[in-house]
């Protein structure tokens, strides 16, 4: 039997006599969800998530134990349960079995919950008439990191952990609301009648269900969640009511995960540009759009290359070069930033090489490539580096791998269980930006980094302003203190590097001593030095 197939399953009501026939969806283990029946108004509803055994044709099957995944919301905000014990259900499955050929577009296999096509449809027809005010509003659930469940714990994990998510999602939600899957992670919540303020508060009920922890492998897992609201009037198209939404989720995530944001209509067009970059960047990768400069990284007595700062560049056809702030953070939130950052580490550590096999770097020379906090909470990252870096012929010293201080305060454990895997394998770590971030002197005493780099907005002011000397001076002796070495960023003037030296900065990088450029045109500034 095929997941796609369903059943006639009978529905027995113990409150009176009589009967009603249902196609009930199998699930991809050939289960059959339990249907609830409230022995009062004889109203029946699927229990999405809890399924009966596969072998249950032609026998009758007796609930008789509470179920808390199925309690619902009445048409308000109170919390109202299906009446457990024996009178709840009675179900027999016929040994008729109905193909559906649609069936796998309308429902989702594996949590029974109606697909796509379904609450579309839905949407279509509970639109009011003749007015704008909210019919209904829609919200779009997304499972904040589930990628990290299916790489940690497998795809059989995965699955249960959306299993658990639907219950939640379910059982936060009113009687009459419609929630469907959308498709991996991602969920729909269809609230007729509700206004603006109903939807938040369902959406918020939401985030706070999925907070529970759940227990799955050994693990004690926290699954949270980003909710778009918008509302759904007589004059929204469906695919827009979506489209909003999901650009309000999105948001969500960007704001920090595990929360709610609401469409605004003045930020149509930003949602729009966001949704144009997200497309873009996508074809962006496969187009080979993406280009890297390179920043030269000098000591500050003598001035030698010490290393460059791989910085990524997107050359977008009509648009010309896009720096890193303009999409960086989309490519974060929409699950981009995976394979772009495997290519610019790709590509930087390829370039390394070619210098080196031609000479035009001095022993102990370095790339350093940035990391996303997105990139460390991903478990796999470690091997793909070392991997990486094998591939070239290189070693680990020869990358220096660069991450915000507020970056390791997102989940620290796996944060410091990443960074300490890196550091064992010979790999350099740089803290970025130091100083505007919210890291603590503790955690940096067990870091185990080697470098310190000094915000350019400290460094913009050091000769003119006492406190951002102070500053500068403080972070140079800590890096010392803690067995570090410090790099300064955005040194533009001589006063400024001749501070620098003063205070006994080991490394400078800035505009003074080489803007971000195409590794050809380095070469040129370096044949030149030589030849000077």
């Amino acid at each position: 039997m095929i997941a796609s197939e369903r059943v006639a399953a009978t529905l027995h009501f113990t409150a009176r006599a009589g009967t009603a026939t249902v196609l009930l969806p199998r699930n991809r283990n050939g289960q059959l969800p339990v249907v609830l029946v409230d022995p009062v108004d004889e109203q029946g509803a699927v229990a999405h998530g809890l399924w009966l055994s596969h072998d249950i044709a032609g026998s009758d099957y007796h609930w008789t134990e509470p179920v808390r995944s199925t309690t619902r919301y009445d048409s308000g905000d109170s919390p109202t349960a299906w009446p457990a014990g024996p009178h709840s259900i009675t179900t027999s499955a016929t040994a008729r079995e109905l193909s559906s050929p649609d069936s796998a577009d309308l429902t989702d296999s594996l949590t029974g919950l109606p697909g796509r096509i379904q609450l579309m449809e839905r949407m279509k027809r509970c639109r009011s008439d003749g007015n704008r005010t909210p019919s209904a509003v829609l919200l779009v659930v997304n499972l904040d990191r589930f990628s990290m469940v299916n790489d940690g714990l497998g795809h059989d994990a995965g699955d249960a952990v959306l299993v658990y998510a639907a219950q939640r999602i379910v059982g936060a939600t009113r009687a009459g609301d419609t929630v469907a899957r959308l498709g991996a992670d991602e969920f729909l919540v269809l609230c007729e009648g509700a206004d603006a303020q109903r939807g938040r508060t369902i959406a918020k009920r939401i985030v706070t269900a999925l907070q529970e922890p759940v227990s799955l492998g050994g693990y004690e897992l926290r699954i949270t969640a980003s909710v778009g609201i918008a509302n759904v009037t007589a004059e929204t198209n469906p695919t827009d009511a979506l489209r909003e939404a999901g650009a309000a989720m999105q948001r969500a995530k960007v704001k920090g995960r595990n929360r709610t944001a609401q469409f605004e209509e003045g930020r149509s067009a930003q949602a729009l540009r966001w949704l144009d970059l997200q497309q873009a960047l996508a074809l962006a990768l496969q187009r080979d759009e993406f280009v890297l400069h390179y920043q030269p990284i000098t000591t500050i007595t003598g001035g030698i290359a010490a290393g460059v700062e791989a910085l990524v560049r997107w050359n977008r056809p009509g648009h010309g070069l896009i720096p890193p702030d303009e999409f960086i953070s989309v490519a974060e939130s929409s699950g981009l930033i995976e394979p772009l950052g495997a290519w610019v580490l790709g590509e930087a550590l390829r370039q390394l090489s070619a210098w080196k096999l031609t000479d035009r770097v001095p022993p102990g020379f370095y790339v350093s490539v940035n990391l996303s906090p997105v990139q460390l909470m991903d478990r796999s990252l470690v091997s793909n580096i070392t991997r990486t870096i094998a591939d070239h012929g290189l070693v680990g010293a020869e990358l220096t791998l660069e991450m915000t201080e507020t970056a390791l305060i997102d989940d620290e454990e796996i944060m410091l269980a990443t960074v300490d895997a890196l550091a064992s394998a010979g790999i350099s770590l740089s803290i970025d930006d130091f100083g505007t971030g919210y890291s603590s002197l503790a955690r940096l005493r067990h870091l185990p980094a080697k470098q310190l780099k000094v915000d350019r907005s400290f460094v913009a002011g050091m000769t003119t302003d006492s406190r951002d000397a102070a500053l500068v001076a403080a972070v140079i002796g800590l890096a010392h203190e803690f067995g570090m070495t410090c790099v300064a960023e955005g040194v533009e003037t001589a006063e400024q590097l001749d501070e620098l030296t003063r205070l006994g900065c080991d490394y400078a990088q800035g505009y003074l001593l080489g803007r971000p450029m195409k590794s050809a045109d380095l070469e040129k500034v370096w044949d030149q030095a030589v030849a000077v």
